[in-house]
């Protein structure tokens, strides 16, 4: 080292300075592990030498020994020495198989006991291919059958597993016996056998069982052997043959009728000739018609009788076709089959010349100058059966007349010269349909007709005429066009080449600016972009021959169809009519096409302006008819075609027609389809540039030319376009382009889908109407739904009418939950197939389905159905079945007419019928609507909108829709309310009882029998229907002057009545020549005076008064004893008595108070109960408060002797001492007498009332209404005196004598007090 030192004048000295480092031993060695390898079966050898590295400088530092550790094993220990220098030797051989690796612990040591250090080195034993191989038994497969079928280069299912612990191995394979043909090989990697050339089960020795020796090999050791086993199956791979190719059979027509008349037979060559071959015989469709084949025995039949002539060449040809397998399997070539057929002279002879049996002769004309018409006669038998011909004219049938215009020559050979023997007028008559008998060369005759038109000529007036034309222009895109002819009245038919046509100056300019018309032809001609409106056009016709003019006025009226218009329109086709036709005015002035539109208008409530027929399209058979109906919008085509189909018996009925197909649509017959069994999808194109017109005499309809596209796919989904357009998104949804893409903003996110489709609505048991699935191969139908019950139908889409003409499409599919059973029923045309899952019974959670098929089966899931799986069923949520019916028999499109029901059915056949009707192989359950939630309803891709929908009921979209509020009650609810409903009664009681004891009510106490027979009722009105009611009993009132009691059994009074009599008085005898009749007075507390003034207040409430002037609500009734019978009376009749203005009977106008003008049919009641007080302020009734009055205390107290007396005087005795009785004429004639008494006082007192006496007391003369018209008078009533000691006064009530003619007075009364009584009131039927 080097020493530095430096002094003060920093002059600085070096100097170098040795140190030496003595070395401890303070570093331990390091053992690095080690691993190594020794090859197996060889001898003791050096493995490695150990070498450890010690970092002390000092060699005996460094003296290292290295030993096995402790814990070495004594397997190691025996094949493994460690030297103290490091060197690891093997002691003898090593085997891999036995030990594959050693793990040897080493230790070493520099002598310092804490200097140890230990390590594992790792010996591997390297394999050496010492051990043979064995083949696997139990994991391998050596025994398989294989069809015959199976693929070349296809697995054949033998696995080759073998045994070796060796890793070093060289592998090979080979079969060493049974595979001469080189039918298999062995693939080494995977130890599978494949088939290495085709098998052919029907080879008779080779290729049906193979057992074959297979050889292991690894190279090194002996090779392993095993024998494996191949059977190979029979499969179907041949088609059946038919023992001939061609058939000969002859059959007699019209006279083997529906019998067999031979067999076809066909065998499979995979079977033996000795088996059942399971042949299904079969002929398609149009074969069919005519023949039937027995589907096992091949035994051919005729439909019906065959008719030689409908025949080609007297014959048929068949083409039978059989399939194996049961018709499973293969399709055999068809066979020939010719039936030749032997004639019948079953045909009489036709006219074969003129054609068509129609010719023409000109009118006007000689008949030297007409040409003859020659007739040839022919027929349909062979020769043996047909002409020599004969024809001649019906006389029987042809009128004289018109015999006498014709003649009918025989030329020889089945020929006839035909004449005309007079000239012809065609305005007389244009046809003559002649019959004529014809008869053949046997005898065999029949009726043929001979049509003779004749010919037109220009010799009739021509005068003004009128005509219409509808146009229906496709979105007003029709360019120029011919729409229709001008129309005179004018007989002749061929004129037309004579006249020419031109507008008139009075059609309005803006009119004839969107028209022309041909100068020749009249032909109008609508140009393009004429409004949409009614235009009225003036045509000039001239008549150059005749020299006349005629204004021939068309009213045009053209309405545009917009694209939704045609697409939602409803079709049908009806047989026996032309388009024309349709137009012809046939029933009642009116044309079928408008008894048409009337009644599809009637099938939807609405009326013929909302309904467009626009197309009428002339077909084999009848016409096809498009239709649409608006409201607002358009009904959807669902309806239409549904509810026409539904009532197509009563629309045929009405029209007279017959309707051959509802829904045009060819996709829905699969075996008539155009795609065949292919997906298949129905547009609309209509024709732009030819629209379809067709004329009657004065309309004309330009219609649009619909022309039936049909594409074969199953309607995928087009490239969406770039740019918005109107529609793209439903419901109100806002189009918008985002990233070159479509995207519609919907009313929410929840319940709509990407175009806005809304796909939620809820059902209360009802349902909705949708368009049906489209057809398409391999669909599905799946449906997301929540339910508020176990049972509900889902969706049906099929046929809802039995089957109403030949070929209708029988598919459906019905889906439904029955008791928390979800099951499904799906018919193609080939049977009917039923599937069913059972779910969780959870009305909080939302389920989902799918239904799906193929050409097989049918398969049916729910995922998270709920339901745990078991060992018979592990997956509870899927199930499938297999189709029913054969593939050659078996349809494999659903095909449906009808529209999609969701949530229920509407009003229609019964599945019962249905299944009758269509053959259904098994027959649905019909269960309730659905009650709940449909939360999306897809077929394949397709989301439905569940708002396109236009026939509902108990529908609601969407789901979350207000819904009527409903209280579902619990048991404690229900018992709370009923104990507040006890409560709140038992209150009111409470209050009715406190009420009554604040009054004072009379009672009877001795009353033991119903006294209520007869009862004067006040009835206080309170708001609508609302009445206050109170009753009087009349019985008091019902006792004769002589102390009878009218109208009662016993003629007794009641109780009441009895205690409260009072005792008979003698009195003086005045002036009276018979005996007096005591006078009976009411029980104490009663008075009928009060009950009517009581009742009277009533119409007062508060301090308001009702104005009655004009309600005339009020009755009497008078109830006869027993309830027998009634009389009444309206008490507006009051008002008779007030004077008329007018000098007439009736209702006056000027004021009038019915409660105290009574008029004069009621002036005595006036008298004895008219108004006192206008100061009573109560409006319910009560009793008067009537103090106690001593029994003795009567009438005869207050009034001296003699006051009262009898005169027998008329009517006309005016003596004021002396009784009076007055009589008068009612307004229906009758006569009435009042019978009056006379007071000592000088004032009369009828003697059926009394006056009720106050301390106010008005006089009752004041509010009597003085009668007119020569009625008396009724002399005024003094009140009497007041009772001083009393402090009031008495009231004095008198019994009004009332008698009916029922019965008999039978019992007598005794009163306590005599009253003289002057006279009875003598009416009509009662005495009062």
């Amino acid at each position: 080292m080097t020493n530095l030192r430096k002094n003060d004048q920093n002059a600085r000295v070096d100097r170098k300075i040795k140190v030496e480092v003595k070395d401890e031993n303070d570093n331990a060695p390091l053992l690095q592990p080690f691993d190594g390898a020794v090859l197996e079966n060889s001898a003791a050898a050096l493995i490695t030498t150990i070498q450890a590295v010690d970092k002390d400088a000092s060699p005996q530092y460094r003296q290292l020994t290295y030993t096995f550790e402790k814990r070495v094993t004594d397997d190691v220990r025996s094949k493994f020495t460690l030297k103290l220098n490091g060197e690891l030797w093997t002691t003898q051989p090593l085997d891999r198989e036995e030990t594959r690796q050693y793990r040897v612990p080493i230790q070493v040591t520099d002598g310092k006991p804490e200097h140890v250090r230990k390590t594992i080195y790792w010996i591997t034993v390297q394999d050496l291919n010492d051990v043979a191989p064995q083949f696997d038994k139990v994991a391998g497969v050596y025994e398989v059958q294989l069809p015959e079928n199976r693929e070349v280069g296809k697995p054949t299912g033998i696995k080759l597993k073998y045994e070796d612990p060796d890793i070093v191995n060289d592998f090979t394979y080979q079969i060493v016996q049974g595979n001469e043909e080189g039918k298999f090989r062995i693939d080494a990697a995977a130890g599978e056998v494949l088939v290495n050339k085709p098998l052919d089960f029907d080879h008779p020795v080779m290729d049906r069982n193979f057992t074959m020796r297979v050889r292991l090999s690894d190279g090194a050791n002996a090779p392993a052997e095993t024998d494996i086993t191949i059977a190979v199956t029979n499969v179907n791979d041949l088609q059946p043959v038919f023992e001939r190719a061609n058939y000969t059979f002859v059959v007699t027509e019209n006279t083997e009728c529906n019998t067999t008349f031979g067999r076809v037979s066909a065998m499979d060559p995979d079977l033996s000739p000795s088996s059942n071959q399971n042949i299904l015989y079969y002929l398609s469709p149009d074969e069919l018609r005519n023949f039937t084949i027995g589907s096992t025995s091949g035994n051919l039949s005729i439909n019906g009788c065959l008719d030689r002539e409908a025949a080609k060449r007297s014959t048929m040809i068949l083409y039978p076709r059989a399939n194996d397998e049961g018709g499973r399997g293969h399709d055999a070539d068809p066979a020939t089959v010719l039936v030749t057929i032997i004639d019948l002279n079953d045909n009489h002879p036709h006219i074969k010349r003129p054609e068509g049996s129609y010719a023409v002769i000109r009118e006007n004309l000689e008949p030297s100058a007409v040409d003859p018409i020659i007739i040839q006669l022919d027929d349909l038998d062979n020769p043996e059966n047909g002409c020599p011909c004969t024809m001649e004219m019906q006389a029987s049938r042809v009128p004289e007349s018109v015999r006498e215009k014709f003649t009918l020559t025989p030329l020889g050979r089945s020929r006839y010269e035909f004449r005309a023997r007079v000239k012809l007028d065609r305005e007389e008559q244009k046809i003559y349909q002649l019959p004529m008998t014809t008869r053949d060369a046997l005898g065999v005759s029949g009726t043929r007709y001979l049509t003779i038109e004749v010919g037109d000529m220009n010799d009739s007036p021509m005068t003004d005429g009128w005509s219409s034309i509808k146009v229906y222009n496709y979105q007003g895109q029709f360019s120029s066009m011919v729409i229709g002819s001008v129309h005179v009245t004018d007989l002749d038919d061929h004129d037309l080449g004579d006249k020419t046509f031109e507008l008139d100056p009075t059609t309005a300019s803006d009119v004839a600016t969107h028209f022309q018309v041909d100068h020749n032809s009249g032909k109008i001609i609508m140009l393009k972009g004429t409004p949409a409106g009614r235009h009225v056009l003036r045509i000039k016709v001239q008549d150059r021959v005749r020299r006349e003019t005629a204004i021939g006025e068309v009213a045009v009226i053209v309405v545009d169809l917009t694209l939704d218009a045609v697409m939602q329109s409803g079709s049908l086709r009806i047989s026996g009519v032309t388009s024309s036709h349709m137009l012809q005015k046939v029933q009642k002035g009116r044309s079928l096409y408008e008894h048409l539109k009337r009644e599809i208008a009637k099938l939807h409530d609405i009326s013929d302006e909302q309904v467009d027929v626009f197309s009428l399209k002339d077909v084999e058979g009848g016409v096809d008819i498009r239709y649409n109906c608006h409201s607002s919008p358009y009904y959807t085509a669902a309806r239409l075609d549904g509810l026409l189909l539904q009532h197509r018996r009563q629309v045929e009925e009405a029209l007279g027609v017959e309707i051959l197909m509802v829904d045009i649509n060819l996709c829905l017959y699969e075996r008539t389809s155009p795609c065949g069994s292919l997906s298949c999808q129905h547009t609309m194109r209509p024709n732009l540039t030819a629209p379809l017109v067709i004329a009657s005499d004065t309309t004309t309809l330009v219609g649009v030319d619909i022309a039936d596209d049909y594409t074969c796919d199953c309607g995928a989904l087009e490239p969406l376009p770039s740019v918005c357009f109107d529609g793209f998104c439903y419901n109100g949804g806002t189009c918008s382009v985002v990233n070159n893409t479509l995207m519609c903003d919907c009313l929410d996110d929840n319940n709509y889908g990407p175009r806005c489709e809304l796909m939620t609505a809820r059902f209360e048991r009802g349902f909705a109407w949708y368009e049906p699935p489209t057809v398409c191969e391999s669909p599905s139908l799946s449906m997301t739904f929540e339910t508020n019950a176990g049972d509900g139908v889902l969706l049906y889409a099929g046929p809802i009418v039995t089957s109403p003409w030949r070929e209708y499409p029988q598919d459906f599919v019905y889906v439904f939950l029955n008791n928390w059973m979800l099951e499904a029923y799906l018919d193609l045309g080939s049977g009917t197939a039923n599937v069913s899952l059972h779910i969780e019974r959870n009305t909080a959670r939302s389920f989902q389905f799918l239904l799906s098929w193929d050409k097989q089966e049918v398969t049916f899931e729910v995922p998270d159905c709920g339901i745990n799986g078991t060992e018979e069923a592990p997956d509870p949520c899927s199930t499938s079945v297999r189709l029913p019916g054969t593939p050659k028999r078996q349809n494999q499109l659903l095909n449906i007419q009808g529209p999609l029901q969701i949530g229920g059915v509407a009003s229609m056949a019964s599945f019962r019928k249905l299944s009758a009707s269509y053959g259904w192989s098994l027959t649905p359950p019909s269960v309730y609507p659905f009650s709940g939630c449909v939360l999306e309803l897809r077929h394949n891709d397709y989301l439905f909108d569940l708002n396109s929908t236009d026939y509902s009921k108990k529908t609601f979209q969407p789901c979350d829709a207000p819904r009527t509020s409903r209280v579902v009650l619990g048991q404690h609810s229900v018992i709370i309310i009923l104990a507040s409903l006890l409560c709140l009664l038992l209150l009111v009681l409470v209050i009715l009882c406190l009420a009554r004891r604040g009054r004072k009510t009379v009672s009877y106490p001795d009353l033991d029998r119903e006294l209520v027979k007869e009862t004067m009722g006040g009835a206080d009105t309170e708001g609508f229907g609302e009445k206050d009611v109170t009753t009087f009993d009349l019985k008091f009132l019902q006792v004769t002057p002589d102390g009878y009691l009218v109208s009662d059994e016993d003629g007794r009074l009641p109780d009441v009545a009895l205690d409260a009599t009072q005792k008979q008085i003698p009195v003086k005898q005045s002036s009276m020549t018979a005996p007096l009749a005591p006078l009976a007075k009411m029980p104490e507390g009663l008075s009928i005076g009060d009950f009517i003034k009581d009742n009277k207040k009533k119409v007062t409430w508060g301090e308001s008064v009702v104005d009655l002037e004009d309600q005339d609500v009020d009755d009497v009734r008078h109830y006869e004893a027993q309830g027998d019978e009634m009389s009444a009376a309206s008490l507006s009749s009051l008002n008779s008595g007030f004077p008329s203005t007018t000098g007439t009977s009736g209702r006056s106008d000027g004021a009038f108070d019915y409660r105290s003008d009574w008029g004069h049919r009621f002036e005595k009641l006036a008298q004895i109960y008219g108004r006192e007080s206008e100061q009573e302020d109560d409006s319910e009734y009560e009793f008067p408060d009537i103090p106690d009055v001593p029994k003795n205390h009567s009438l005869r107290a207050s009034l001296p002797p003699g006051s009262l007396s009898k005169s027998p005087s008329p009517s006309g005795n005016t003596d004021p001492n002396s009784s009076s009785s007055s009589s008068t004429k009612d307004e229906s004639g009758s006569d009435t007498s009042v019978a009056t008494a006379k007071f000592a006082n000088g004032t009369t007192q009828p003697v059926n009332g009394s006056p009720k006496l106050s301390n106010a007391t008005p006089k009752l003369a004041n509010s009597t209404p003085k009668l007119v018209n020569g009625v008396p008078k009724i002399a005024e009533v003094s009140p009497r005196p007041l009772d001083v000691a009393e402090g009031r006064a008495d009231k004095v009530t008198e019994r009004p004598l009332v008698r009916t003619n029922k019965e008999p007075v039978t019992r007598k009364i005794d009163y306590h007090e005599p009253a003289e009584v002057v006279n009875a009131v003598k009416s009509k039927e009662t005495w009062c």
